[in-house]
């Protein structure tokens, strides 16, 4: 097992779920997706109970789903109902059901125990919410790696310098190091401020702040669950936030060596450009490709290790670390260890 499976993770976004049926693989598992007639969605192991056939390639009738092989069919419970060939199904015949939960854009799935998913609820992300006050703009792709890789990388921005220096506002030359890493059981957190500096270009093209200003900055990033990364950039003034970001990464494990990442970005300010959702996708687009590219590198790298190596770490690495062993613990306690 190389990832927790008693976790909510995120299968789809609102948008990508029409009339028909939506293939997914899921911690190494091939789910179909589809939207019901009272708006919610259901979600079933994508293959025939009877032969190993994926219920994605079949149809739809009404809320059930046909196999397109012998035409067994299923109501969204997974139940089997139907096998033309004979009056009745065989008793106890059907597919796994998963629980869905649908909030803002994101299409949670719980692929763990049957009935665990009411201990654990999704995690919130009410910046996503209609009427929150907050504009978002999001996006997908597929990671050739692991998913503890992209939470590591992202639990530590130090490497912004090197990979990202555009995005670095004039006059900081470096990061204030992690003294505050807050670690719950299941969760870890940190808080990092900048001292007062100008504008760098994006931040001015997209929160419309005066650029002859000099603006604080508040950084934080979290290890929410297994499935999802949280990070906020806050611009103070003198009277405290005037523009602020939210960045919500949704990491789904797809195999132990891919992860598909939902993006989503959330932002409000006091002077907001009109175009700030353009202006914010072509930052982020770019940044997150550039991630991508060092990210799949490391996995590839790790692949072609012939026996495993000892990376050393750094104090920058504080929250990275505390977050893959909360990982660890929750597969050694789903394997009995």
């Amino acid at each position: 097992m190389s990832f927790p499976r008693e976790s909510w993770y995120v299968a789809a976004t609102l948008d990508e779920l029409g009339d028909g049926l939506v293939a997914r693989r899921i911690l190494d598992v091939p789910v179909v997706l589809y939207r019901l007639a009272d708006g919610s969605v259901a979600a079933l192991e994508d293959r025939c109970v009877h032969r190993p056939y994926p219920l994605s390639a079949g149809h739809r009738d009404g809320d059930r789903v046909v196999c397109g092989y012998h035409g067994c069919t299923y109501d969204p419970d997974g139940t089997c109902v139907l096998v033309p060939s004979q009056d009745n199904p065989p008793l106890g015949a059907r597919v796994r059901a998963f629980p869905v939960h649908l909030s803002g854009p994101f299409v949670w799935v719980w692929m763990g125990t049957p009935g665990g998913s009411r201990l654990r609820p999704p995690p919130a992300t009410p910046e996503l919410e209609p009427r929150s006050g907050w504009s978002s703009t999001g996006g997908r792709r597929d990671v050739a790696a692991g998913f503890m890789l992209l939470h590591e990388h992202y639990l530590d921005l130090t490497n912004v310098f090197e990979m990202h220096a555009a995005m670095v506002p004039p006059g900081i030359e470096a990061l204030p190091p992690l003294e505050e890493v807050e670690i719950s059981e299941v969760s870890v957190s940190y808080v990092r401020e900048l001292p007062p500096a100008p504008l760098a270009p994006w931040e001015a093209a997209a929160s419309g702040l005066d650029t002859d200003e000099a603006f604080g900055r508040r950084e934080t990033g979290a290890f929410v669950t297994p499935g999802l990364h949280r990070q906020t950039y806050t611009i103070l003034d003198a009277e405290g936030p005037t523009f602020e970001l939210v960045r919500l990464h949704g990491f789904t494990p797809l195999t132990r060596r891919s992860t598909r990442v939902f993006l989503q970005l959330a932002w409000r300010g006091s002077a907001v450009a009109p175009d700030a959702d353009l202006r914010l996708g072509e930052t982020f687009h770019a940044m997150s490709d550039r991630d991508t590219t060092v990210i799949e590198t490391m996995q590839r790298c790790l692949d072609e290790d012939e026996a495993p190596r000892r990376y050393v770490n750094v104090k920058a690495d504080r929250a990275a670390v505390r977050a893959r062993r909360i990982v660890q613990s929750m597969i050694e306690e789903e394997r009995g260890l």
